[in-house]
């Protein structure tokens, strides 16, 4: 787990590999190991993966290209997904999503093969279905609404932080093992985002509240803070709450 994202940040650098590439080494073989460690998690951890990580990148990455959030420039496939967002972005998202569920269930939670989902399952799918729609329908009919100033720090703030926080102040005792994982995914999304800036993966054209520069590498507050910091621990609240028991193993 320390010993995957040097290997892969340092690939990124010296070889200028594109973004599919990268996420096949930050986030895919990490994955795969894991699911080689514990498969009894490989199925749940999967579905989950597909169930939040699909229709969340087609509400907020087709918002992010259109505003210019993020932009990844070139893509190795011959078409963008709604003709607007790169099927890297998507990859990353899943393989996101999958890497962190396998770390949580395996180093934290301690999943076992046949564990089921909450009942509560079907309004993440509920949710996500109105989300889904409403972008499609805007994207297709009045496309202007869809250019949102800051819409980063806007979507970031309403899907990160702010039911994060809500998660933890219901159950805080997942506030310790949260800071952990926490901290593991923010240096990893860190290397990722040196190593990808370096190689000229994505940038970042839009509106934003303030930039942030590390090491020479210029990226937005809202990089560092919503995404590298909150977003992990924000998807398992949400992973907990939809779809796991809520309690500590």
């Amino acid at each position: 787990m320390l010993v995957l994202p040097a290997i892969a940040g340092v690939v990124t650098v010296v070889f200028d590999t594109n973004l599919l590439i990268s996420v096949i080494l930050f986030l895919v073989l990490p994955s795969l190991y894991l699911m080689l460690r514990n498969p009894g998690i490989a199925r749940k951890s999967t579905i989950f993966a597909l169930l939040f990580s699909v229709p969340l990148s087609l509400f907020i990455d087709t918002l992010a290209a259109i505003n210019g959030a993020w932009v990844v420039p070139v893509t190795v496939f011959p078409f963008r997904i709604l003709g607007v967002s790169t099927v890297e972005v998507y990859l990353y998202g899943l393989f996101w999503v999958l890497f962190s569920v396998l770390f949580y269930e395996h180093f934290f939670d301690k999943g076992r093969k046949g564990e089921g989902f909450s009942r509560t399952t079907k309004y993440l799918i509920y949710l996500s279905i109105v989300l889904v729609f409403s972008v499609i329908t805007l994207l297709y009919s009045n496309e202007p609404l869809l250019h949102i100033p800051y819409v980063y720090f806007i979507l970031g703030t309403v899907f990160v932080p702010l039911p994060l926080l809500l998660f933890l102040y219901c159950y805080p005792q997942f506030t310790r093992r949260y800071i952990f994982i926490g901290l593991y995914f923010t240096a990893v999304l860190l290397l990722f985002e040196i190593a990808a800036l370096e190689a000229g993966q994505w940038i970042f054209p839009g509106q934003f509240i303030g930039f942030i520069e590390l090491y020479g590498y210029r990226f937005p507050f809202e990089e560092l803070f919503i995404w590298m910091i909150m977003a992990t621990p924000a998807l398992l609240s949400y992973y907990e709450f939809f779809v796991d028991d809520r309690r500590l193993a």
